[in-house]
């Protein structure tokens, strides 16, 4: 018995260092690029120039792409953040491949995997679930 117990501890706390690292990576990610957007990269700023996007929406989306890293970092709010990046990279894909850009957009759609994965991994934390749950 106190084995199984020692079992499902440790399975437990690979499952949460799992979902730490999956978290640490996609918040550095994402600052990333929010910082290659802010700063004025000449690589991004120059494909939303070629495909002829406002320069307010470079800002716009570095902006989100921020808030969602942030908000990917606390447990009860890590879904919203999820799902505000995956609206991000669904748009990023099919951008990048309506404009041909297809090594790129591998990385959207990897990216847009492993925030679909978190989404579900924190559902059971989320302030939006804990809120059902207070009116039903």
């Amino acid at each position: 018995m106190d084995t199984s117990k020692n079992l499902l501890s440790s399975a437990s706390t690979f499952k949460n260092f799992g979902i730490w690292a999956l978290t640490l990576l996609l918040v550095l990610f994402f600052m990333y690029v929010s910082y290659k957007k802010f700063s004025g990269n000449e690589t991004t700023v120059g494909h939303f120039r070629e495909w002829n996007y406002g320069m307010w929406l470079v800002k716009f989306i570095a902006c989100l792409e921020l808030t969602g890293a942030f908000l990917l970092l606390f447990p009860l709010t890590a879904t919203s953040g999820a799902l505000l990046l995956s609206l991000i990279m669904a748009g990023a894909t099919y951008t990048l491949l309506s404009h041909g850009v297809w090594k790129t957009s591998v990385i959207t759609m990897i990216t847009l995997v492993f925030l679909l994965l978190l989404g579900f991994l924190r559902w059971n934390q989320s302030w939006i679930l804990i809120l059902f749950k207070l009116q039903g």
